[in-house]
């Protein structure tokens, strides 16, 4: 009984320690007991650049695991959570003295000590008299702001700027087909000397004008750069997946925004960006108040001067390739999904509406609300529309169906799990021109949802509403991923020569076997 139980240990386990020995495979751990935080980071400067900015720096944290971020304060309150040593806070009073300290935090929540204190005063609104010369010196608030280099990187429908000054300034961007810049503008209000910007939803092939203008922190401005640049060819590229689960909270007149990532999506960077008047149709149109990665902002005194915030959240690809945009409406008491020009309404369940809703202003056939999963083709004329739950899914409108007077297309989905909330894309043109299109990452839930679909004219007013019910399903069986969250995953091409090896290993153990029991036999 011994022999053959060390048999069966030699089969099950020992082929389990070989394994382990080789690198060819994954182990996914489900669960840990992560209790250690990481180590205190150290303010580092506080430096007073303008008369409503201080640029923060401080050092890097350590974590045994995996280090998430660190949160900035200032006089106390929480202003930023993000992964950098630095940090450019704006919107500030003259004159003022401001406190500062950081903590950092890992992936398990665990949070550091908080790291020593600096305080500094914002500079004084400088006063400028006309007759004073400007005097182009290093120590002077009034020396000529200056570019050093500018280079300027295009694609099929973007440009990419970057550049730096001789000293910390903000800048102002315009660009148009003609040199009355036309085309669009960004306002940055951060002061910095090495700055970049991308413009996108450009045309391919086209000649662009451009202008850049710098402005010193006591107000003077000076054209920095105008010029042209051409964009490349047309390319087949499509938008990539849009970021999930777009919430945010208002602390004050502060806006907090969070979000999930596109998973299996390589990502250069997540841009959002904000305008009062409405939500910006692309990456550029609007005040950029985040460029980075990351799934959480503050946007700090967003809404000290404004009722309402209008932010669009997009993600840009490593190739450049943007997504149509997330969109949130951010009231002074409230955060709401938009819809609607004339007034936010409210999403009630899904099963609570008629199937297709039409407002009687516009009409669009339902059978060109095409949904794209993999291989499976719907439109809203569709009696049902069942969609798997871990796949991306593509949301289109061809673009003759549509008169040319449209503003804009938002889609909202309503979140299966809690009917509550809801989260809302833009439609934009595709690269081709043929269609109005949102490329939407999964949800990973499974239940009843409902997508609608609202188009605006250029007066922002609604002029159709579309709504469908949809359900979010798991994969058949057959197409399934299959996942072991404590085992050993590989593919059957890695496999074949570890399961040669335990073949052999276990034959050299029968073989090892039999010739001990033969050799115990009496004579």
């Amino acid at each position: 009984m011994k022999k053959i139980t060390l048999v069966f240990l030699g089969i099950f386990i020992l082929p389990g320690f070989l394994l382990a020995a080789t690198d060819e495979f994954t182990i996914k751990v489900m669960g840990g007991g992560d209790t250690i935080p990481p180590s205190t980071p150290t303010l580092l400067t506080v430096e007073p650049v303008a008369s409503s900015q201080i640029d923060i720096s401080w050092s890097v944290a350590v974590d045994n695991y995996l280090l998430s971020g660190y949160v900035l304060s200032r006089d106390g309150l929480p202003i930023a959570t993000t992964t950098l040593t630095s940090f450019i806070d704006t919107g500030l009073n003259a004159e003022t003295l401001y406190s500062y300290e950081v903590y950092a935090f890992d992936s398990a929540g665990n949070i550091s000590t908080t790291s020593n204190q600096l305080a500094t005063t914002t500079l004084a609104i400088p006063v400028i008299s006309t007759s004073t010369p400007i005097i182009n010196s290093p120590t002077s608030s009034t020396r000529v702001i200056a570019i050093k280099d500018l280079k300027i990187i295009t694609d099929n429908t973007t440009a990419h700027l970057i550049w730096q000054t001789n000293f910390p300034a903000r800048y102002a961007l315009r660009w148009g087909q003609t040199d009355s810049y036309t085309g669009g503008y960004v306002l940055n209000e951060a002061y910095r000397e090495d700055n970049e910007t991308t413009i996108t939803d450009l045309e391919p092939g086209t000649n662009y004008y451009y202008e850049l203008i710098g402005y010193t922190p006591n107000g003077i401005s000076i054209v920095l750069s105008k010029g042209q640049f051409t964009t490349q060819a047309s390319s087949l590229a499509t938008f990539v997946p849009n970021v999930t689960r777009l919430q945010s909270e208002v602390e004050g007149n502060s806006v907090i925004l969070k979000w999930l990532l596109p998973e299996n999506t390589p990502i250069k960077s997540i841009r959002v960006v904000r305008s009062h008047l409405g939500f910006p149709t692309d990456s550029s149109d609007g005040a950029i108040v985040f460029d980075g990665v990351g799934s959480i902002i503050r946007d700090v005194n967003a809404l000290q001067f404004y009722q309402n915030q209008y932010y669009s959240v997009f993600v840009v690809g490593e190739d450049g390739t943007i997504s149509s945009g997330a969109v949130i409406l951010v009231r002074q008491n409230e955060a709401v999904v938009i819809l609607g020009g004339e007034g936010v309404a409210t999403i009630s369940s899904a099963s609570s509406s008629p199937e297709v809703e039409e407002i009687p202003l516009f009409g669009l056939d339902v059978q060109d609300i095409l949904l794209q999963q993999d291989e499976q083709g719907f439109s809203f004329f569709n009696e049902r529309i069942n969609l798997l739950n871990t796949r991306d899914f593509t949301i289109s409108i061809r673009r003759d169906a549509l008169l040319e007077h449209l503003k804009s297309i938002i889609v909202t989905l309503l979140d299966p799990t809690d009917q509550r909330r809801s989260y809302s894309f833009l439609l934009r043109i595709n690269k081709e021109g043929t269609a109005y299109e949102a490329t939407i990452a999964p949800l990973w839930v499974v239940g009843a949802s409902r997508l609608q679909v609202e188009i605006f004219d250029f007066e922002r007013k609604l002029v159709g509403r579309y709504r469908k019910p949809v359900d979010f399903i798991n994969p058949p069986a057959s197409i399934a991923p299959v996942i072991f969250p404590d085992a050993i995953l590989f593919t059957a091409k890695e496999a074949w020569p570890i399961l040669a090896l335990m073949l052999l290993v276990i034959c050299l153990i029968l073989i090892l076997v039999w010739r001990r029991h033969n050799h115990t036999i009496p004579n």
